[in-house]
């Protein structure tokens, strides 16, 4: 073996002896080889939360359990809302009931029995629904809900009173009714109704109803009636959007003249379906069948039998959210994901909308 000279070797171990005090300095000032974590000293990002998620219940089976999360079931659930606390209201309308679920997507049941229809006032389980379609709930916790042609209230004490019928015209037959019954509802800050039916949209209040556009009733009636939900929402500044008669997302100023002249077109076409987007009258929709805004004024509608979530920009820009055009079912996780059969659709204020989509209540996380 062949042995270094000591020269040499005294040099090479100066060198190693002059590397490991540089690595040393550098590792103090930060730049150096990493140091192993302490166990508590964890840097792992949280796991992201998927932008399409549910809330409560399973989008293909049905039922009337009162539970949390995907434990929970729903039959058919339609029209959904959210008070000041973050609770939802959703219009189950295949059980006959009102249900309620916390930010903790614990579900339970305000009023009605699954199972059984009828027009019963009264408390809680006492109270008997027809046809809960749609839900609204104002400033003091009150819930209003169209059921046929009558608006229920729900006080914050559960109890259930009849607060007004939609008018009935003469000789309209049973399978046209459908036209009269109000499928969407929204409140105002002055405490109006506003109620959409297949040829008119009102405002009620203190008894009185005012026409914002279509008739007030129709006669002579024949034929077979499908639902035809047209949503409607307000704003903080009390002014109304709706799904018009023309089929397109028009919004309405209180201070302006009541009638079909003084609604201002955003999006869409007249009279023409699809699912288009794009500003102003280029967008085109097939049924919006649920609206609900943003605080910074976007207005979000659950677009039916396209099942996808529309954004309309205050300037009417619109663009998908969620969904996939005709889809029939329901996929989570990353957007735009898919949606099937949706009927409600609400906003948190905070980034969030919520929808009704098969037999469950979805979270949709905004991008």
């Amino acid at each position: 073996m062949t042995r270094r000279p000591a020269s040499e070797t005294a040099r090479l171990r100066l060198k190693l002896f002059g590397a490991a005090a540089l690595m040393l300095l550098c590792s103090a000032c930060g730049d150096g080889i990493p140091k192993d974590q302490d166990d508590d000293d964890d840097d792992t990002p949280p796991a992201q939360t998927a932008a399409l998620s549910i809330l409560a219940g399973d989008a293909t089976a049905e039922g009337t359990m009162d539970a949390t999360g995907t434990a929970a079931r729903f039959k058919w659930p339609a029209g959904i809302t959210i008070d000041s606390n973050g609770n939802l209201y959703v219009a189950d309308t295949g059980n006959f009931t009102i249900r309620k679920i916390t930010p903790e997507g614990v579900v339970t049941t305000v009023a009605g029995a699954a199972g059984t229809q009828g027009t019963a006032e009264g408390s809680a389980g006492n109270a008997r629904f027809r046809n809960p379609s749609a839900v609204a709930v104002n400033g003091s916790g009150t819930l209003y809900v169209t059921d046929n042609e009558f608006i229920r209230t729900i006080s914050p004490a559960r109890q259930v009173s009849t607060w007004a019928r939609i008018p009935v015209g003469t000789n309209i037959p049973t399978s046209r009714l459908a036209s009269v019954f109000p499928f969407a509802i929204a409140l105002d800050n002055n405490g109006n109704v506003f109620v959409t039916n297949a040829y008119g949209t009102r405002r009620i209040s203190a008894g009185n109803t005012t026409m914002l556009e279509g008739q007030p009733v129709l006669n002579d009636l024949s034929g077979v009636a499908l639902v035809e939900a047209r949503g409607v929402a307000t704003d903080s500044s009390n002014n109304v959007y709706l799904f018009d008669l023309e089929r397109e997302i028009s919004r309405w100023n209180p201070n302006g003249n009541v009638g079909s002249d003084s609604l201002f077109t955003l999006a869409g076409g007249a009279n023409v379906r699809g699912a288009v987007n794009g500003a102003g009258n280029a967008a085109r929709f097939e049924q919006v069948v649920a609206l609900t805004l943003d605080p910074q004024g976007n207005v979000y509608a659950a677009d039916g039998i396209n099942n996808l979530v529309r954004k309309i920009t205050p300037a009417g820009v619109v663009t998908t959210i969620a969904g996939t055009a005709r889809a029939a079912t329901l996929r989570t996780g990353d957007l735009p994901g898919s949606l099937n059969d949706i009927r409600g659709i609400v906003a948190d204020g905070k980034g969030n909308l919520y929808a009704t989509s098969g037999n469950a209540i979805v979270k949709i996380k905004l991008p």
